[in-house]
C-alpha cells in the first residue's frame, strides 16, 4: 500500500522550508553554544515539529512515520544538529505515547512537549513503597537542554538472580542535573549532555519495561489502537533517525551549489561550474541521496504499512531495517564526502556550512543504533540463518 502526504505535514514542511535559512545560519551559533539556539527551537514550535509524535487526544499530530521522516529531513536541510535534537524529541513522545494515561495526563500538559530519551542503561531503580528511586548517569542525553521530560533506560535493583530487567524511567528534567561535558567535534549543537540522578523518586505509573516495550507492549487505553503507536518499537526509533542523515546530504548540495557561482579552480584557468569533473561529482552527489530518500521512505513504509494492517515485523523484517537504515547514513555520507572534496581548501572555514555538515555526519554515523558494522553484521546473520544475537530489534 502506499501511504500519502497528509494535509498536516505538507503544512509543517512548508513552515520549516520558510525557517531553512534562519537553522542554516544558527547552524554555526548552535555549535558555538552546545545546543540548539533558542530562536530555532521556537520557530521549529511554531511550525509544528514537536508535535509530530504528540498523540492527538492531546493536541498533537500523531503524525505517521512516512511524515515523520520528511519532516526531519526538512529540518536537517537547515542544520543537523537541530533535526538530529528534533528526531529525539519525537521519538521520545512517542515512548510516552506508551506509558499509562495517568502519566500521558502528566506529559501532554502541552502538544508541543519536549521529551529526550536514552535506551543504554546507565543507573539503576530500586522499589520502594508506590514506586522506584531512580540513580545513575546518562551521557549522551541528546536534547536534554531543550526538554521538559526525559525517558531514562535503567536495571531494576530488586535482589534478584536471573537477567537484569531493564526498565524505562519517565521522569521531569528539573529533577536531574545536567553536566557541562558535551565538547566533540560534530554534532556539537545537539547539547547532548550528561545527566545523573541521585535517589529520584518516580512512580511506578512511569516505569515501562523496556524489553516487553520493544515486543510491543502499550499499556495506555488512549493510543494502543493507533496505528502509529502500534509500530514497532525499535524500527521505529531507526527509521524516525533517517530523516536528518537524508536531509544533511541535501543540505550539502544547497550549500555546495550556493557557494559554485563564480568560483575558479586553484592553479588552473578552470571555472568551476563548468568544468566536467563539478558535473560528474555534483550529479554523482545528488545521486547518491535520492536514493538514500527513496531507502529512507521504502522504509518508513514499510513499518508504517505493519502497523496499519496490525501486522507484526517478523525477525528478518526486523533485521533488515537495522541494516538497511545504516545503508541511508552511508550513503549520504558518501554523497557529502564527495561534495566536500570538491569545495576547495576554504572550505576547512568554520563559517563555511559544508565542513559542519561533513563533520555532524560522520558523528551521527558513529551512534550506537546505526553503527554501520554491527547493523551490517545483524541483518547478515539473519540472512544467513543465524539468529541475530540481539534483542534490540
Amino acid at each position: 500500500m502506499t501511504i500519502t502526504d497528509t494535509l498536516e505535514a505538507t503544512t509543517v514542511i512548508e513552515a520549516v522550508d520558510s525557517a531553512r535559512e534562519t537553522l542554516r545560519e544558527n547552524g554555526l551559533r548552535g555549535e558555538n553554544e552546545r545546543r540548539v539556539p533558542q530562536e530555532s527551537i521556537d520557530l521549529l514550535e511554531r511550525a509544528g515539529v514537536y508535535r509530530i509524535s504528540t498523540p492527538r487526544e492531546y493536541g498533537g499530530l500523531e503524525l505517521p512515520l512516512t511524515d515523520q521522516v520528511k519532516v526531519l529531513s526538512a529540518v536537517a536541510r537547515g542544520d543537523l544538529s537541530t533535526s538530529w535534537v528534533s528526531s529525539l524529541h519525537s521519538v521520545g513522545t512517542y515512548f510516552v505515547a506508551h506509558y499509562p494515561d495517568e502519566a500521558q495526563r502528566e506529559v501532554f500538559t502541552t502538544p508541543d512537549v519536549r521529551v529526550a530519551s536514552i535506551f543504554s542503561p546507565g543507573g539503576r531503580l530500586t522499589p520502594v513503597d508506590g514506586g522506584y528511586l531512580l540513580s545513575g548517569r546518562w551521557p549522551f542525553n541528546t536534547g536534554c537542554r531543550s526538554a521538559s521530560w526525559d525517558t531514562l533506560a535503567a536495571v531494576l535493583d530488586d535482589g534478584s538472580d536471573g537477567p537484569p530487567m531493564m526498565l524505562l524511567a519517565l521522569l521531569p528534567m528539573t529533577e536531574l542535573t545536567i553536566e557541562d561535558d558535551w565538547d566533540p567535534s560534530g554534532l556539537a549543537g545537539t547539547g547532548s549532555n550528561a545527566v545523573t540522578a541521585d535517589a529520584v523518586f518516580i512512580p511506578a505509573h512511569r516505569v515501562l519495561p523496556l524489553m516487553e516495550a520493544l515486543g510491543g507492549l502499550n499499556l495506555s487505553e488512549t493510543t494502543k489502537a493507533s496505528p502509529l503507536y502500534r509500530a514497532a518499537f525499535f524500527p521505529f526509533v531507526l527509521v524516525n533517525s533517517m530523516g536528518a542523515p537524508v536531509g544533511a546530504a541535501e543540505g550539502a548540495l544547497d550549500a555546495f551549489l550556493d557557494r559554485l557561482p563564480g568560483r575558479s579552480i586553484t592553479y588552473t584557468s578552470w571555472v568551476q561550474a563548468e568544468a566536467p569533473m563539478t558535473h560528474i561529482d555534483v550529479s554523482d552527489a545528488a545521486s547518491t541521496t535520492k536514493a538514500a530518500a527513496l531507502l529512507r521512505d521504502d522504509l518508513a513504509e514499510r513499518v508504517m504499512s505493519a502497523a496499519i494492517d496490525g501486522r507484526d515485523l517478523d525477525v528478518s523484517a526486523r533485521a533488515a531495517v537495522r541494516g538497511e537504515a545504516s545503508q541511508v547514513v552511508k550513503l549520504c555520507r558518501q554523497a557529502v564526502r564527495t561534495l566536500f572534496d570538491i569545495s576547495s581548501a576554504s572550505a576547512i572555514q568554520r563559517t563555511v556550512d559544508i565542513q559542519r555538515i561533513h563533520r555532524d555526519l560522520d558523528a551521527l554515523s558513529l551512534h550506537g543504533a546505526l553503527a554501520l558494522k554491527t547493523n551490517f553484521e545483524v541483518h547478515g546473520r539473519v540472512l544467513t540463518g543465524q539468529e541475530p544475537a540481539t534483542p534490540f530489534l
